[in-house]
């Protein structure tokens, strides 16, 4: 059994390999599906590490790492609701711990700062991670990072009674068919991608523009990022795409990617003028109706513990973020302790949370406003 790091970007023959051990790992994770992740080593390439874990010539584990300042992350940390690492479901544990350690090793002897985020707290390998880490000499904190709401029923077909009794959810779609002569659409293939993906983008920087935190998709850059990062995932038969048509325009739409018997409900954005319609909500019975038909039970809100999630949510998962660093690296031990502590004491003082909130949205609103004076 050997772990090692390369730095290079793997070669053509490589992939291969990885997807054969994506198709045998324990969860199949959508965020690092084959195609996903070829892309992203591909954009990132100047930035990459890989850790590989083989037994004998099979390769049975791997992370995927890219370089953001003194920082090493996962190479997905940029669009991933959890981040998976991706482990063979037949490693014994003892092997597992074998492919942690030599990380470890490895991170220790690189002087590697590493922040592991959205660790999903549900995944398996989760205790053997934090026993190697305990062990390993290294400075190390698991903070709750955030959660991922879920719905999940026992069978599809009490999966879809459980939303479609739902007496809003039906007259929200019925609106939206006899109002606004509405229509749904389904794609799960490139059908009409870059017009779908630049009206997304559009809705999305629209519904942000002017708050503390604008749209990411104001950048040209981003864009095209998401356009292939759904391409890839397409590629991979994973990307489920649902959409609101009224009137030749497409008002609401929902980005999801299947994961085993789970859909993901990865991203949205809709028109504001049409807010009254709950296009969204509509959406989720649209959502659920098609989850029956492909033997699915449960839906995942991904990360993030927006309200409406909860109106349909019967479970949460919770997400870590693991910090390492060599014991030696001060200054970074104390922005975790110091990061860690404010987190809790917000988390003790829910109406200190929302005060800081509010006034940093007064703050952004009033320096955006003074910005657009002093351009004009």
């Amino acid at each position: 059994m050997t772990t090692k790091i390369t730095y290079s970007c793997p070669d053509t023959g490589f992939w291969a390999e990885y997807e054969t051990l994506w198709m045998n790992s324990l969860h199949k994770p959508v965020f690092k599906s084959p195609r996903y992740v070829r892309y992203l080593t591909e954009r990132f390439a100047g930035q990459l590490a890989i850790c590989r874990f083989t037994v004998g010539e099979k390769l049975c584990g791997i992370a995927f790492f890219r370089k953001d300042g003194n920082t090493y992350r996962l190479l997905t940390d940029l669009k991933a609701d959890h981040n998976f690492l991706v482990i063979h479901r037949d490693c014994t544990r003892e092997q597992v711990q074998f492919f942690f350690r030599g990380l470890l090793a490895e991170i220790k002897k690189e002087n590697w700062v590493l922040t592991l985020r959205a660790q999903p707290v549900w995944a398996p390998y989760i205790g053997n991670l934090i026993e190697a880490i305990n062990q390993s000499g290294l400075f190390w904190n698991v903070a709750n990072r955030s959660v991922c709401p879920v719905l999940e029923e026992a069978t599809p077909q009490e999966f879809y009674k459980k939303l479609n009794d739902s007496r809003e959810l039906r007259y929200r779609v019925n609106r939206i068919k006899n109002q606004l002569k509405g229509t749904f659409e389904i794609f799960t293939g490139e059908e009409d991608l870059e017009a779908w993906t630049e009206k997304f983008c559009e809705l999305h920087r629209k519904r942000w523009e002017g708050t503390m935190t604008p749209s990411r998709y104001e950048s040209a850059d981003e864009r095209l990022f998401l356009k292939n990062c759904l391409t890839a995932w397409a590629n991979d038969n994973l990307l489920v795409r649902f959409s609101v048509r009224v009137e030749g325009e497409r008002i609401a739409f929902v980005i999801c990617l299947r994961q085993q018997n789970t859909l993901v409900h990865h991203s949205t954005a809709y028109d504001d003028n049409y807010r009254k319609y709950s296009p969204g909500k509509a959406l989720i019975l649209v959502i659920a109706e098609w989850m029956q038909q492909h033997d699915m039970n449960v839906l995942d809100f991904g990360e993030g513990a927006e309200p409406y999630k909860y109106e349909y949510a019967n479970k949460e998962l919770e997400l870590n973020e693991i910090s390492i660093a060599p014991i030696s690296n001060l200054p970074f031990i104390l922005k975790v302790k110091a990061r860690q502590l404010l987190r809790e004491r917000l988390a003790q003082n829910p109406k200190l949370k929302n005060f800081i909130k509010k006034r940093l949205t007064h703050i952004y609103q009033f320096q955006n406003r003074k910005a657009t004076n002093d351009n004009q």
